[in-house]
């Protein structure tokens, strides 16, 4: 997946000293002076967000003077965490020096933790004299400590730096602009300490000048400039991180003494952006042909995601509206097939991704099974457990593959909740509540009549269904209630319309194995609710608290009677936000099982017992009573990267 590189707010170092500093403490000092205001400090901090915006950046790396341990109250925080929020921003990490007292690092980390920073990224003095301490307090707030190299005069001083051990805590934030002028290079320290950068600041340096200007890092041969323009092999750092997968914040980094770099670090950005992309690396297997069928809202997500990755080749897309089939392949790639006919007689297809409306989910999955093609089907698999059953035995019967959505439960969060369960963090796990707030659809979608059909225990609830069955195996039993409770509704357009399925459901699922669960699910609650994904899990020793949808949600873990503090990941998501989903995960999974010959997680078996499961909350609902399941499914294993 691309990188989504990230806007070092510490680039406006100079604004407030009108571009001419010098030295950075002088810097600092206005730039502090001007944001700890509490009175004006929305409308000054928002002006910043607006102009990183501008410049095409949906993330940041949060410099300290732009809201500083030391002087922010709880309403900063709140001011900024609402105005991050309204525009669609996202901190990748905190860039701050933190002095000795373990007071401030306690206050850095409770702010990196209220604003969902992962990363303070600096210098943390702490870890110098009491480096035990540190670590414990880093551990308990959940966030780490990535060095930033700003002294080291080579890669053995940044690595002696660094210490043995604590890795879970302790990495590097790689400044390639220091490397440069340090004399050292960033491309061979990236290749020796891979495996202890969490970040990397991408700056770019001029050659030293000859003569003195009186300004601190120009005179330090420290004169940052445009990504490309320097001495650092920036093009070559990237196609490094990109060759080893890295999935950690890139943050662009150019804080001139002496001018605005707005418009050098918009330009630095593309440049950077064109080479990520231009990066060829050398397939381990061959990609997996694929086309498209259905053009609908969630395609445009799924050939978002599947057109980066290089296991994925996608020949085109097919649609019962020809127009929308141009549209889409016209931005993901490959032809408009004229029909699903033309798309089964095309011997290069090899999977199907069938994004139709679930009314037509049967009919597209069977012709492509019966005409050889694997199949990759959004959910649910089917409107009855007879026919998914059907659909997973004629997959079977024809040696094809058949899998299905939802892939959420795939993601890094997921799965990170999933493995600390796995490893005992939180006893015998007995307990879960799912919760699935999905408001009113006809609010933003212009056909909201399908989804009302089907209702959202089959539209939405499907999500944590299928991550809970794939953490804890077959329901055994279903009790639910619920009803219509507002049934008249009208389209975007005005239109009126009635609901006729339940639109508000609880369900009790009593799993095999004893574990119980409630779920929620309706087209009713939205906004201003919140942790509208919400998921738990409780345990005989402790609970996980994270989201069912966003692989980028936080995941917090806590022992019994204790408060929840917040966990790493296993890796870093590739994208971030509440809504973050990798659609093209399922599809890549299905990609590696038919290279290698073992199993794929998202399998139809599974998907067919969710359909049951489905079907008996609604049973459950009309007839009062509970209901009992007969499906199983073969467990799917966790992600190879999470074990």
């Amino acid at each position: 997946m691309p990188p989504s590189f990230s806007f070092i707010t510490a680039n406006f170092v100079a604004r407030q000293n009108n571009y001419r500093i010098a030295g950075w403490m002088e810097g600092d000092n206005a730039a502090n002076a001007w944001f700890a205001p509490l009175e004006t400090y929305s409308e000054r901090f928002e002006a910043m967000l607006l102009e990183v915006k501008a410049l095409g950046f949906s993330s940041i790396d949060l410099w300290a003077a732009h809201l500083h341990f030391r002087w922010a109250t709880l309403q900063h925080v709140e001011i900024a965490k609402t105005l991050l929020a309204k525009h669609s921003l996202v901190v990748r990490s905190y860039a701050a020096w933190v002095p000795g007292a373990a007071s401030d690092l306690h206050a850095a980390c409770r702010l990196g933790a209220a604003l969902e920073i992962p990363i303070i990224a600096g210098h943390i003095e702490l870890v110098v004299t009491e480096r035990a301490a540190a670590v414990a307090i880093l551990r308990e707030h959940g966030v780490v400590y990535a060095i930033e190299n700003h002294q080291e005069k080579s890669i053995a001083e940044l690595r002696a730096r660094l210490g043995e051990g604590d890795e879970d805590v302790i990495g590097i934030a790689l400044d390639t602009g220091w490397c440069a002028t340090r004399g050292w290079d960033a491309l061979v320290g990236l290749r020796e300490l891979f495996s202890r950068i969490f970040s990397v600041h991408l700056k770019d340096v001029k050659a030293p000048r000859a003569e003195k200007t009186g300004l601190e890092f120009i005179d330090l041969g420290h004169e940052t400039c445009r990504l490309g323009d320097g001495v650092v092999p920036v093009r070559a750092v990237l196609e490094e991180l990109r060759t080893r997968g890295f999935r950690g914040p890139i943050g662009i980094e150019h804080e001139p003494e002496e001018f605005n770099p707005s418009n050098e670090i918009r330009e630095g950005r593309e440049r950077a952006e064109a080479w990520w992309a231009a990066v060829e690396i050398k397939e381990v297997a061959p990609p997996l042909r694929i086309v498209v069928v259905g053009c609908g809202n969630i395609a445009d997500g799924y050939g978002t995601a599947m057109r980066t990755r290089r296991e994925i080749q996608i020949l085109g897309a097919s649609d019962i509206d020809f127009s929308r089939a141009q549209a889409w392949t016209k931005k993901h790639g490959g032809r408009a097939y004229a029909s699903l006919d033309e798309v089964l007689a095309d011997p290069q297809v090899e999977v199907v991704v069938n994004l139709t409306i679930q009314q037509a989910h049967v009919e597209v999955i069977t012709r492509s099974l019966k005409a050889g093609k694997h199949v990759h089907s959004e959910k649910p698999l089917a409107s009855t457990y007879a026919v998914a059953a059907q659909l997973v035995a004629l997959a079977e019967a024809r040696g094809l593959r058949l899998s299905c959505a939802p892939v959420t439960w795939l993601g890094e969060a997921q799965q990170t909740a999933w493995k600390l369960i796995r490893a005992g963090r939180i006893g015998i796990p007995r307990v879960a509540y799912a919760t699935v707030d999905w408001s009113r659809i006809e609010n933003w979608h212009p056909n909201p009549a399908p989804f009302y059909a089907v209702g959202p225990v089959a539209d939405v609830g499907v999500y944590p269904l299928a991550l809970l069955t794939a953490w804890f195996g077959p329901v055994a039993r279903v009790i639910a209630g619920g009803g219509v409770i507002l049934p008249d509704r009208r389209t975007k357009d005005g239109k009126p319309f009635t609901l006729t399925t339940e639109d508000w459901t609880v369900s009790v699922l009593e799993f095999a194995n004893g574990m119980r669960a409630r779920l929620t699910a309706n087209f009713y609650v939205g906004e201003p609710a919140e942790n509208r994904a919400a998921l738990e899990i409780h345990g005989d020793t402790g609970s996980i608290s994270t989201a069912w949808f966003s692989g980028a949600a936080p995941v917090r873990l806590g022992k019994f009677g204790e408060k929840y503090r917040r966990v790493l990941p296993v890796r870093p998501a590739a994208g971030f936000g509440e809504w973050y989903c990798d659609w093209s995960a399922g599809v890549f999974e299905l990609w590696r099982a038919l290279r290698t010959g073992q199993p794929h997680p998202t399998s139809g078996a599974h998907a067919a017992h969710v359909v049951e499961i489905i079907q008996s909350v609604h049973q459950s609902i009309r007839a009062g009573k509970t209901v009992e399941l007969t499906s199983t499914f073969p467990a799917p294993p966790p992600l190879e990267w999470a074990r």
